[in-house]
């Protein structure tokens, strides 16, 4: 088996069908890419802020490197603009750029290595940190439109329940072993570990065409799609025109709110709980990691189990109410009782229910923001709705050390509440066509067509 592949890869073929002939590996494309992305973003997202915290870094300059790291992310409207309008056409439209960030990440990850920044060298791990979320980004942009491009409509719901699994395992490798290393080898090692383990699942970029006839390789046998060639913009104008006309509409107005007030929400619980767990329990990088990457473990059982199916049978505003108005809860209860007085138990128990609550509430979002997204213009619109997402995060991390000044844990928390209702408030205007509340008849707003 390994032979055959070594030839085929040799010859530019691949033995596997393109992403458009096979359902099943359309799943497993999407899960593989998605576990590689989360083991970067646990690296950069749960790792390092815990290694920050646990020497020292306090809340706001845990929060600045949040901020720093979402940056890219609120700049995908542009990354999916040039996405959009540029493309090796005889690869895809979108497997040239995919392959591209996914070599540009391991090249990071090396230089990161080499340069191996102290805790208190603050600025050289904000912008080695931003530099890795950048070719992440473009990743996650790349991958979003190819999905959106290729998939149907109806296993939208299904295929993000496993991509986000997918993600959830990734981040929980990228959290547990990448802590591991940073604590009890070194940080050189860290960072060749994580190398290691994202070009794993990423090699499945390499061996997966788009369409059928289309080359492996620059190099090799094939020739571009007719899909692909009509679907590719000739000028930027159409791009950001139609762009523009998809987004400037109500469902998509409401979709982007939403992400920018779960951002929000992200932003203050991702700068919040490291120095929480450092700080106030006295918990070293790995105990906190490994708590991250089982609740990240949790929350993908839950998504591949049963998060498309409830997704899809009810509606993702409809469940996005109900995880919303849980994770309230859910913080509410740590206000009153954890920060009185706590226990390891306690706090583990609380944040892996949390985990799993809020990975169905992200579900819910991802899933409306595919809905409203058309084809031609999929990696610019659905970028900026995404990139609003870490536009909140940046406004949320970025908040965190006045946050903690105003009031310390309860204010961040109290605020972190406040957020995500506001998230799911945006949700009740949404039309029931893209997963909104049905209203009485008569009282329905339909889109405008498409």
């Amino acid at each position: 088996m390994a032979d055959n592949a070594n030839i085929a890869l040799k010859a530019g073929t691949s033995t596997l069908p393109a992403y458009t002939e096979n359902a099943r590996l359309r799943f497993a494309t999407g899960t593989l890419l998605y576990l590689a992305q989360g083991l970067a973003q646990g690296l950069f997202f749960v790792a390092i802020p815990s290694w920050l915290a646990v020497n020292g870094q306090p809340v706001g300059a845990i929060g600045s490197f949040i901020a720093a790291i979402s940056l890219p992310w609120s700049l995908k409207f542009f990354i999916g603009a040039v996405v959009d309008r540029y493309a090796f056409l005889p690869m895809g439209r979108r497997r040239a750029w995919l392959v591209g960030a996914q070599a540009c990440l391991i090249i990071s990850l090396i230089a990161f290595a080499i340069r191996s920044p102290l805790p208190s060298e603050l600025a050289t791990v904000i912008i080695f940190g931003a530099v890795l979320s950048a070719m992440t980004a473009v990743q996650d942009v790349a991958l979003d439109a190819m999905i959106i491009d290729l998939t149907p409509k109806n296993e939208l719901g299904k295929i993000n329940a496993f991509m986000l699994g997918g993600k959830s395992v990734g981040m929980a490798g990228g959290a547990a072993l990448v802590g591991y290393f940073l604590e009890y080898q070194s940080f050189p090692i860290a960072m060749i570990a994580t190398a290691c383990l994202f070009s794993i699942p990423a090699f499945a970029a390499i061996l997966i065409r788009e369409r059928p006839g289309e080359k492996l390789f620059p190099w090799n046998e094939g020739q571009t799609s007719v899909q692909s060639r009509d679907a590719k913009p000739d000028a930027w104008w159409p791009v950001l025109r139609e762009t523009f006309r998809v987004l400037l509409r109500r469902d998509p107005l409401l979709i982007i709110g939403l992400c920018v007030f779960y951002g929000m929400h992200q932003g203050i619980i991702e700068a919040t709980l490291p120095a929480f767990a450092a700080q106030e329990m006295q918990w070293g990088e790995t105990r906190y990691s490994s708590l991250a990457g089982i609740g990240y473990l949790i929350s993908s059982a839950g998504l591949l189990l049963v998060g498309g199916w409830v997704t899809d049978k009810i509606g993702p505003a409809t469940l996005g109410y109900w995880t919303s108005g849980i994770v309230a809860g859910v913080i509410a209860i740590f206000i009153f009782v954890a920060l009185a007085s706590t226990t390891d138990l306690f706090f583990s128990s609380w944040y892996l229910f949390y985990t799993l609550i809020v990975s169905g509430f992200y579900l819910c979002m991802v899933t409306l923001g595919m809905r409203v997204c058309e084809e031609h213009v999929a990696a610019t619109s659905y970028a900026l709705m995404m990139g609003s997402m870490a536009l909140g995060m940046m406004l949320g991390a970025g908040s965190a050390g006045l946050l903690d000044q105003i009031g310390g844990y309860a204010a961040l928390l109290t605020a972190a509440i406040v957020t995500i209702l506001s998230s799911a408030a945006m949700g009740l205007g949404l039309s029931p066509a893209t997963g909104g509340p049905v209203r009485a008849p008569g009282l329905v707003s339909e889109p405008p067509p498409r």
